[in-house]
């Protein structure tokens, strides 16, 4: 072989060596970060498509959670307040007598505490017993006044009979009120 055979031998070598380094130092890099960029894109995408979707599942939550709020506050408005259940109490023989009733006697029993599903709910029940004197519409009027109300009265117990000696009807009845007191979170 010719020295300039050689020469050209080794030139070419040498170049393509050159173009591989070059090659391995400005093209292989970049294509590195295409690739990178590329993956990075479609981990953006997927975050976004993820972040859409539980978005969205959020907002069904809020809206629940709206409609739950809601139900409590209408449920919460047949409760009686504590001081409004005392007051509706006490009031009771002033309702009868604004529907001539007479109140024989009536009876208080103690308060009684429901269990709750949770211990942030406290649920109270007022119990009252009372037997009273009146014709009939009179005693109908007075069980509509007592019921005529948002809170809710019920009425666990009512026995009528016809009182002989006066011809008066004679109604016992047993009365229950609640009262709902429920711990505020923040």
């Amino acid at each position: 072989m010719k020295i300039s055979e050689k020469r050209n031998t080794t030139v070419a070598a040498i170049l393509i060596i050159m173009t591989i380094a070059v090659y391995n130092w400005f093209v292989t890099p970049h294509a590195k970060y295409l690739m990178a960029e590329e993956q990075y894109q479609q981990t953006m995408d997927s975050v976004d498509t993820k972040c859409k979707i539980l978005t969205s599942r959020v907002n069904v939550l809020n809206k629940k959670l709206e409609n739950l709020n809601k139900q409590y506050e209408q449920k919460k408005l047949t409760f009686f307040e504590n001081q409004q259940a005392k007051d509706f109490l006490a009031t009771i023989q002033t309702i009868a007598e604004k529907n001539q009733c007479t109140i024989e006697n009536i009876r208080f029993m103690p308060v009684n505490e429901i269990a709750a599903s949770t211990s942030d709910l406290k649920i109270n029940k007022y119990q009252s017993s009372l037997k009273i004197f009146g014709g009939y519409t009179n005693i109908v009027k007075f069980l509509n006044s007592i019921q005529n109300r948002p809170q809710t009265v019920q009425f666990d117990s009512i026995d009528i009979e016809i009182n002989s000696e006066t011809g008066y009807l004679e109604c016992s009845l047993t009365l229950s009120i609640y009262t709902l007191k429920a711990k505020e979170r923040i």
